[in-house]
């Protein structure tokens, strides 16, 4: 389970909010070296939040912010008061790892699309409840919306993850508020983050113990030293033996506590074409943490020289057979490959196969045959610019995956 310090900032401050009254407590350490506190802690990931920003104050924090994000030898992920495109661009622009959307993500799917199509596994919606509905505009409004009614459609909206936090305890006993974050993390397949919700050390120590939350963002305990991330970090990283089986949803199986195992097929012997395989991998496995890549003929210790054919067969089977879906590479692929074989078996074994190609028209006798055996087919723009293509495959696949195998 990932632990996640928040850092608040009002004013140029660092301060934490009590209740949604607004009470705030004003915490005697600078932004900096609250960042440096955490960093040398051994934190992953830090959230960085500007209150005024979300409050929507005529002046904010964002100078400051973006200059801690540069200075941070971690992954930052920032929040507050991010409401539209040039807003985001402009903040992976100055180096943020992922950029949370509260209001925005329930008021403007159009927006949080284009978003997440353009920063794959950058965007996060934040939900917040209160009396369970969930809240905007810096918690001044309530909807009509329960957040049952929206996870699903943020998840298809290909956004990389959800935090919930709920308000009607932030000071108090936070059961309920933990049963409503579990409730929703049933539901998808994206990662959910519980926010809000620690205190002390049994606090994090029940939330590992729920198998569907993959982490908990702390604020002022952490920043209280109420408990210290070291020992944070060592609850967080214990591994749970006695989970209830009725606890493991098929989510906890596929989507979020194992993960998605994908088996890349149709390797080209060409090294241009194994290059661009690698790098592809890099970006889906970097923008979806969920989604595990097998190249088989890169990651089995195997002397493929040394073997049959029947016995190098077998090894394809067998990682096949580890595989949840199987991504068919279909721009060149080779007569001498093992494409036939790895589709006709992925097909018999009921794998959901996706090709890949960047041809909207498929042409080519081999390439027809092998799409047709593909249940879906993911397009992405050809040309130089790699990084590109790989980043509309990423979200394609993501997306896709993610309700395919809910």
């Amino acid at each position: 389970m990932l632990i996640i310090p928040e850092i608040q900032i009002q004013d140029g401050q660092v301060v934490t909010l009590s209740t949604i009254e607004g009470s705030k407590t004003i915490h005697d350490i600078s932004p900096q070296d609250a960042v440096k506190k955490f960093v040398d802690g051994g934190a992953e990931m830090l959230q960085i939040v500007d209150i005024d920003a979300a409050r929507s104050k005529p002046t904010n924090n964002e100078k400051l912010i973006k200059q801690l994000v540069r200075d941070s030898e971690i992954p930052v992920q920032v929040s507050g008061g991010i409401r539209t495109l040039n807003q985001i661009n402009d903040w992976f622009e100055s180096g943020a790892a992922r950029v949370v959307l509260g209001t925005v993500a329930i008021t403007d799917t159009p927006l949080v699309i284009e978003a997440a199509s353009r920063h794959p596994g950058g965007i996060i919606a934040h939900l917040t409840t209160r009396d369970g509905f969930v809240i905007i505009d810096g918690l001044k409004t309530q909807t009509a919306f329960r957040p049952q009614d929206l996870i699903r459609e943020l998840q298809m909206t290909g956004i990389a993850g959800v935090i919930h936090k709920a308000t009607d305890r932030m000071d108090g006993d936070f059961t309920e508020e933990l049963a409503l974050t579990e409730q929703l993390s049933h539901d998808v397949s994206i990662p959910v983050y519980s926010s809000g919700t620690v205190r002390t050390l049994d606090d994090i120590a029940r939330l590992r113990y729920l198998p569907n939350i993959n982490g908990a963002i702390i604020s002022h305990a952490l920043i209280s030293n109420d408990i210290s991330l070291a020992d944070a970090l060592e609850v967080a990283a214990q591994k749970e033996t006695t989970l209830e089986p009725e606890s493991i949803t098929p989510n906890v199986k596929m989507g979020i506590h194992s993960g998605i195992r994908a088996y890349l097929a149709a390797y080209n012997s060409a090294q241009a074409s194994r290059v661009w395989n690698l790098a592809l991998r890099d970006t889906i496995t970097s923008d979806n943490p969920y989604m595990e890549i097998v190249i088989p003929q890169v990651d089995l210790d195997i002397d493929e020289d040394a073997l049959s054919p029947r016995e190098l067969q077998e090894c394809y089977q067998a990682e096949l057979d580890k595989a949840d879906i199987v991504i068919v590479i279909l721009e060149g692929v080779e007569n001498t490959a093992w494409t036939g074989f790895e589709c006709g078996y992925a097909r018999a074994k009921g794998k959901y196969i996706y090709g890949v190609t960047s041809n909207l028209e498929i042409v080519g006798s081999s390439q027809k045959r092998f799409a047709a055996m593909c249940d879906e087919l993911i397009y992405y723009t050809p040309g130089d610019d790699w990084g590109k293509s790989h980043s509309e495959i990423s979200h394609a696949l993501a997306t896709r995956a993610m309700v395919q195998n809910q």
